[in-house]
C-alpha cells in the first residue's frame, strides 16, 4: 500500500493548460451546483486539461469549510474522465487546511495545493516549510504544490529557497504554483530538482517570457484557454511573430480588466460575457460591478473581438 501511494505522487506531472475557474454563485450568494457540468464542458472545449479549484479566482477564502468540500465534490463528479482536479486547500489556519486535505484524498482529487496561512505570517522559509509539511502530511499519498502568491499573502520569501528546504521534508511535494509576479524567482525555482519539481505559472501577461525559460504550464482564467493554446502552438512551431501577436492579444484583454480595477469581480464578469455562462456575482468583501460598469465592460469586450 505504501508503495502504491508513493508512486501516485512520484509519477504525477501536469501537462497542458490549467483553468482557475470562478465558483458559480446564485444571486443570493449560495453556490449554484447546477452549473458544474456546463462549466466543465466549456473548459474541455477551450483546451484545458486541469482545473485548479477553490483558489483565488474561485473566492475559496470566502467560502466555509463545508462549502469548499461540497464544491470540491461537485468539481470531481462533473470532471470525471474529462478534467483532472488540483484542489486548493489553503485557509487561515493549518488545522482547517489539514481537514480539507484529508477530504480531498477521500473524494479522489488528483493533487492539492496550499498557500501558507498569512494573518499570522511565518518568520522565515523554515517555518513556512514546516507549515506546508503539516498540511501536505494530512494526505501523504497526494501530490502537493506550494501556492506562492506573495502580493496577496504578504509573504515575500524566495520561493526557490522554500523548495530547497522542503525537498527532503515534504516527500509528496511536486512543485509550486507561482502566481507572484517576479519572473526571476520563477526561473530560480526551475533550477531546484527539475526532474521532480514543476513550476506552474499564474501570470497571464508573462506567458511568452515564461515559455522562453522552459516554464510551460499556465494556471489561467477560463477565458484565456484558447489564446494560450494558440500561443503555445505558435511558440512550439517556431513562429515567433505569431506568438508575439497572440501575447499582445493577451495584454489587450488584461488591459480591459485593468481599466476597471483588475479585481476578481471584473474577471468573473468578463468570463460570463465571453463564455455566455451565467456564474453569478461575487461575495463580499469583493464588490459586485455596477450596471454601468458592466455595460461599459461588455462594450469593450465586444470591441476586442473573439477570445477564440
Amino acid at each position: 500500500m505504501a508503495g502504491t501511494r508513493q508512486k501516485r505522487f512520484e509519477d504525477f506531472k501536469v501537462t497542458g493548460c490549467v483553468a482557475a475557474p470562478f465558483t458559480p454563485f446564485r444571486d443570493n450568494g449560495e453556490i449554484n451546483f447546477d452549473k458544474f457540468d456546463e462549466y466543465v464542458e466549456y473548459l474541455r472545449n477551450h483546451h484545458f486539461q486541469y482545473a485548479f479549484v477553490n483558489g483565488t479566482l474561485a473566492e475559496g477564502m470566502s467560502m466555509t469549510l463545508e462549502e469548499r468540500k461540497s464544491t470540491a465534490e461537485a468539481w470531481v463528479k462533473a470532471s470525471k474522465g474529462k478534467l483532472k482536479i488540483i484542489l486548493h486547500v489553503g485557509t487561515s489556519n493549518i488545522r482547517d487546511s489539514q481537514e480539507l486535505t484529508r477530504h480531498a484524498s477521500s473524494i479522489g482529487v488528483d493533487a492539492v495545493a496550499s498557500l501558507c496561512p498569512s494573518f499570522f505570517k511565518p518568520a522565515n522559509e523554515e517555518i513556512l516549510v514546516e507549515c506546508m509539511s503539516e498540511i501536505a502530511g494530512a494526505a501523504p499519498e497526494l501530490p502537493f504544490f506550494y501556492y506562492c502568491i506573495n502580493f496577496v499573502t504578504g509573504i515575500y520569501f524566495d520561493p526557490s529557497k522554500v523548495l530547497q528546504q522542503a525537498r527532503d521534508k515534504i516527500p509528496n511535494l511536486v512543485g509550486i504554483k507561482h502566481s507572484s509576479r517576479e519572473l526571476p524567482n520563477a526561473y530560480n525555482c526551475t533550477l531546484v530538482d527539475p526532474e521532480r519539481f514543476q513550476v506552474l505559472m499564474g501570470t497571464d501577461s508573462q506567458f511568452l517570457p515564461y515559455f522562453t525559460l522552459g516554464i510551460e504550464i499556465p494556471v489561467t482564467a477560463p477565458y484565456m484557454g484558447t489564446l494560450f493554446y494558440k500561443l503555445k502552438t505558435a511558440y512550439d512551431s517556431g513562429d515567433r511573430q505569431a506568438a508575439q501577436t497572440i501575447q499582445k492579444r493577451v495584454f489587450e484583454l488584461n488591459n480591459i480588466r485593468g481599466k476597471y480595477g483588475a479585481g476578481i469581480e471584473i474577471a468573473k464578469a468578463m468570463f460570463g460575457i465571453i463564455s455566455g455562462i451565467e456564474i453569478g456575482p461575487v461575495r463580499l468583501p469583493i464588490m459586485k460591478l455596477t450596471a454601468e460598469k458592466y455595460n461599459m465592460l461588455k462594450k469593450d469586450i465586444a470591441a476586442f473581438g473573439s477570445a477564440e
